[in-house]
């Protein structure tokens, strides 16, 4: 079942997906960046139907502004990050977060059949969710007992779950989406 969640986020995001080819110019990626309003574009090689790397915002300021090149001669090939980190559309929504985590990474593609069928990220799993770093909670067992990944007590679905982190955890409304006390 959670496979499954894993390939309908990604599914969800394959429209936000961009993919462009590593020789088009920085400056034409955030074009495209700002008319899809994505934070950033995947990058593919002629004759590949995985895309090689990836390019964000943030490579953006950091590769290209901050490092004084000009936007409209630097290609994308030049500034992406690679290689590019995947995952299958058979993995759990818990291995695509460790593999996030544990890479440093926010966007991660998800390869169905050779190809890209989307992109999950940290968002789409969790939600926004500012400077908190909260665990998924896991299965426990066939009984599916979900654990509070917090002090490890039960609860019988993931709703309940949830009200016992707002209320013990976290402070009343930031799982219902009040975020004024952030």
């Amino acid at each position: 079942m959670q496979s499954d969640y894993l390939e309908s986020r990604a599914a969800d995001a394959a429209e936000e997906a961009v993919v462009l080819d590593e020789s088009v110019t920085v400056a034409e990626a955030v074009k495209v960046m700002r008319e899809k309003d994505v934070s950033s574009v995947f990058v593919s090689r002629k004759g590949e139907k995985i895309p090689v790397g990836i390019v964000t915002e943030r490579d953006v300021l950091y590769r290209v502004v901050a490092a004084n090149m000009g936007p409209f001669k630097i290609i994308l090939k030049d500034v992406m990050s690679s290689p590019l980190v995947t995952v299958s559309d058979s993995a759990t929504v818990r291995d695509a977060v460790t593999l996030m985590r544990s890479k440093g990474i926010r966007r991660l593609p998800v390869i169905r059949a050779g190809e890209m069928a989307g992109v999950i990220t940290l968002k789409t799993v969790v939600g926004n969710i500012p400077s908190k770093s909260i665990e998924l909670a896991h299965i426990e067992d066939k009984k599916a007992k979900t654990a509070c990944p917090y002090c490890g007590s039960k609860f019988d679905d993931n709703e309940d779950l949830s009200k016992h982190i707002d209320r013990i955890h976290l402070g009343s409304g930031l799982l219902e989406g009040d975020l004024r006390q952030w």
